[in-house]
């Protein structure tokens, strides 16, 4: 039978059988791959044929780590994106406009704010907001999701019940599970959360993305489950459950990889530390800028005999393990609640952002089988004067995020974003042209990291991730091979991204 669709005259990036000219694709599956004129011949009539004159055709992107929701609660403004904020004064003057806005009364939630890049180099405080929004509730998220800042009214109207090292009342500042619990109390509504998701598709569409692994409370479910069920979701979603709901979803006997080509159930994630930008990821030695309150090396959110026993549980239960540990002393606890679960190759468990492993770390983490799951845009707070200098030292800043190391270790590697920000072009360029030897890739490892390795790390390999007769045919033409200027890489145009064949965005018309 002749292909539905046919790509010609490109330069096609395999990912794991090299490159080749032109692509053909049936029934949403790509049926060959090769030059040119050998995939002419199997147009018929009725196929469509594409002249790529010379641009780069490509496996679409597989975000390993996203938050959807929350990107596109932003993108419909149900969330006030600070992320592009300069300032302090910036970012308190965006929230005096929405407030201004929405009216008196009105919830502000905002997220993204990051006080490493403006000059105040400092929070944002209770008091702040009291002074520009007097009668609004207001609850700000930093970049990193683990640290929160709620004015006054906000915390009247949410019940916060905390330690001290995750709940400052004066600062109205909370962290890790005290945020969580803040959160759930100002929920969107279901319709609010599937409208979010068909913005964040749109979006992810118009980076190169097909597929994502997302982190997903019980009201995402829903909406993604609703959504598929109508034939809305253009995207293919694995979601990943928190571990508390890991007692609810082995009741209903549930486990990794429930579900369809479109929408699974994945991973149990477990957060074993913060971040270094609320200074409470877990680390051997202490912050360098140490705040009044903190442990001086960060917090462990469980002991080992109660990390052991979580992953025991969900291991044995049939899940895959997707452990949050950033500092090393974390990434040291996940790694050994693992083995003490008896964790192996076959079941892929991952480590997630695995910012400053040890060797010893990286070594046991090859033993076991443990994916990396990493994210090279966090290396927008490396280099003089950045983060993770300024909480960490010049001799950490070196090896924090060790792309290179990770692969040098033969410890699989797969890439996400994070949502910081949601593009895995910009990612990639910067893993690429990293400021230090033990952060960079080629860009030949980074694209396979951000696209079969991410396949692999969801069990999609012999589906997706590279372009090879029988995978589906989500595919994205660039403006330019990236492998030809490394240096420009986040500069290059994602001009159309195809899922299962057939195309969900087209640059030109998304520009008119």
């Amino acid at each position: 039978m002749p292909a539905d669709r046919i790509l010609i005259n490109g330069v096609a990036l395999t990912i794991s059988k090299g490159r080749a000219q032109a692509l053909a694709i049936r029934d949403g599956r790509i049926e060959a791959v090769g030059r040119t004129a050998d995939i002419r011949v199997l147009a018929g009539p009725q196929t469509e044929v594409i002249d790529l004159k010379g641009k780069a055709l490509m496996p679409a992107f597989i975000d390993a780590h996203m938050h959807l929701v929350s990107q596109g609660l932003k993108e419909t403004g149900y969330i006030l994106d600070l992320s592009e904020t300069r300032s302090l004064s910036e970012a308190l003057e965006r929230v005096r406009e929405a407030v201004k806005e929405r009216g008196e009364g009105v919830w502000v939630r905002g997220r993204g704010w990051d006080e490493s890049i403006w000059p105040e180099k400092r929070y944002l405080t209770r008091a702040d907001l009291d002074r520009i929004a007097p009668k609004n509730p207001v609850a700000l998220s930093r970049v990193d999701g683990h640290m929160l800042i709620a004015n006054s009214q906000a915390l009247k109207l949410v019940s916060v019940t905390a330690d001290s090292d995750e709940f400052d009342p004066q600062q109205g500042l909370l962290r890790e599970r005290a945020v969580n619990g803040f959160l759930q109390q100002i929920t969107p509504k279901l319709e609010e959360i599937e409208e979010a998701i068909r913005a964040g598709v749109r979006l992810a569409h118009s980076l190169g993305i097909t597929a994502i692994h997302d982190v997903v409370r019980t009201e995402h479910i829903r909406a993604y489950q609703r959504l598929h069920r109508r034939g809305e979701l253009h995207l293919r979603v694995r979601m990943n459950a928190p571990v508390e709901h890991l007692d609810s979803l082995i009741a209903l006997g549930f486990s990794s990889d429930f579900g369809d080509e479109i929408l699974k159930l994945g991973a149990i994630k477990i957060f074993t530390d913060g971040s270094i930008g609320a200074r409470n990821a877990a680390l051997f030695e202490p912050y360098i800028d140490s705040s009044t309150g903190l442990a001086a090396t960060g917090k462990l959110n469980y002991v080992q005999s109660e990390l052991n026993a979580l992953v025991k549980v969900a291991h044995e239960n049939g899940f895959q393990l997707m452990i949050h540990a950033i500092g090393d002393r974390a990434i040291g606890a996940a790694v050994d609640a693992l083995k003490a679960a008896s964790v192996g190759p076959r079941d892929r468990a991952r480590i997630e952002h695995l910012e400053l492993p040890t060797e010893e770390q990286l070594q046991k983490a090859k033993e076991l089988g443990v994916i990396a799951s990493m994210q090279p845009n966090f290396l927008q707070w490396s280099g003089s004067g950045g983060l993770y200098e300024t909480r960490l030292g010049l001799e950490r800043d070196a090896r924090i995020d060790p792309h290179r190391a990770v692969l040098d270790m033969k410890v699989p590697l797969a890439l996400g974003s994070d949502g910081m920000p949601f593009n895995p072009l910009y990612g990639i360029h910067l893993a690429v042209n990293a400021l230090y030897e033990q952060q960079r890739l080629s860009v030949e490892e980074a694209l396979h990291a951000y696209t079969l390795g991410a396949a692999y790390a969801g069990f999609q390999e012999d589906e997706l991730g590279s372009l090879e007769p029988g995978k589906w045919a989500d595919l994205i033409v660039l403006s330019e091979d990236p492998t030809s200027s490394p240096e420009n890489i986040r500069e290059i145009q994602v001009l159309e991204t195809y899922l299962a064949g057939e195309r969900v965005f087209h640059y030109e018309e998304a520009s008119e």
